[in-house]
């Protein structure tokens, strides 16, 4: 009893740090856009392939290094492309935000349906990062999930390093708290919206590429991802990074708690527990504040 408590909290940490990642790449975009993101659970989904096929290519031996210098800057480029192409253009006409909701809705159908077409709908998976495990006084800690909890955290860092450090992270908190004061002081908010969507999909990606060692690969997990990231942005508070983080790590162990007495069936009723008494009690968040 005390050994299995032990592995789900340790899952439960793993998951979370995957999770604030992910949550805080979407508070970062609606933070700074005000606009909610349909596609990006597929973009989750597109870093597990990218990561699968990348794997293919090199082999596991040296494969691990290749994915994430290769995936990341394809990412931020994918991610840079969609807002220029398909999101940027809707900004100029009236009520843009409802509209980019559909539009990206109906990105992450598109999406969802080509992965099935292009790699077919078994489910896929990627060995590893790490074989082996660390054992300290019977419990068992496996390097892949140490490994996935180091990076997961070192990429929060580098996230947190850029938002407070470079010109592009005060620039996106700027246009995150006052639009119209950063467009009066010459900010150019068209090139921080792209660039702030462009990291949002690099670290969802990201997510998909170490989530994806513990779990499959399958065209429809970007819901599943968008539900869980969805809940934290709001539980945290709708805009709020800090909040998102908190909350990731709150919902990760709640999962791996419920998974564990419950069964895995009742995670997603346990998320949507979560929401919908957040939503009742602290309709802000954990850290939001009333607009």
């Amino acid at each position: 009893m005390y050994l299995e408590l032990i592995d789900v909290l340790i899952s439960g940490l793993t998951n979370g740090s995957v999770y604030a990642l992910m949550a805080a790449g979407l508070t970062l975009v609606y933070g700074v856009s005000k606009a909610f993101n349909f596609a990006y659970g597929s973009f989750f989904s597109l870093g597990g392939y990218i990561a699968w096929m990348l794997m293919a290519v090199f082999g596991t031996a040296k494969g691990y290094f290749f994915v994430f210098i290769l995936s990341v800057p394809l990412l931020l480029l994918i991610g840079y492309g969609v807002e220029r192409i398909i999101v940027s253009p809707l900004r100029k006409r009236q009520d843009w935000e409802v509209k980019v909701m559909m539009v990206t809705l109906g990105l992450a159908l598109l999406l969802d349906n080509s992965f099935q077409v292009v790699f077919g709908a078994r489910m896929k998976s990627l060995p590893p990062i790490m074989e082996g495990a660390l054992t300290i006084n019977d419990v068992i800690v496996s390097y892949q999930d140490m490994a996935i909890f180091i990076l997961s955290i070192a990429s929060i860092l580098c996230f947190r390093w850029m938002l407070n450090n470079t010109r592009l992270g005060m620039a996106a908190r700027a246009v995150a708290q006052n639009p119209a004061g950063a467009q009066i002081v010459g900010i150019p908010q068209n090139i921080i919206f792209a660039s702030t969507f462009a990291v949002s999909t690099a670290m969802v990606g990201v997510g998909g590429i170490l989530l994806s060692q513990k779990y499959f690969i399958s065209p429809a997990d970007g819901w599943d991802i968008l539900v869980k990231a969805w809940v934290i942005t709001a539980f945290g508070g709708m805009g709020s990074i800090r909040g998102s983080l908190y909350a990731a790590f709150i919902l990760g162990m709640l999962e791996a708690c419920v998974g564990w007495l419950f069964g895995m069936s009742w995670i997603l009723v346990a998320n949507f527990a979560v929401l919908v008494t957040t939503l009742a009690i602290r309709p802000q968040g954990l850290f939001g504040k009333w607009g």
